[in-house]
């Protein structure tokens, strides 16, 4: 779990990740950062989704929960 929300707030260049935080919320949350997420998700869990798939979910908790759930199919 942690290197999936270090991986988020490097690419939002934050420090942390709140789980509970709306991902519209984050100033560096773009198409951009979408693209590199989707690229270190494909990566590091060999999950692959889309830019539609993500912006379906509200928070980095629920996007976590996701990559989960598709990771062990």
């Amino acid at each position: 779990m942690d290197k999936f929300y270090d991986n988020l707030a490097d690419l939002l260049e934050v420090d942390a990740i709140n789980p509970d935080q709306p991902l519209d919320e984050y100033e560096n949350w773009d198409s951009l950062t979408v693209i590199s997420f989707i690229a270190s998700l494909d990566a590091d869990y060999g999950v692959n989704m889309t830019a539609k798939d993500i912006a379906a979910f509200a928070t980095a908790g629920d996007l976590f929960a996701e990559v989960q759930r598709r990771k062990t199919k």
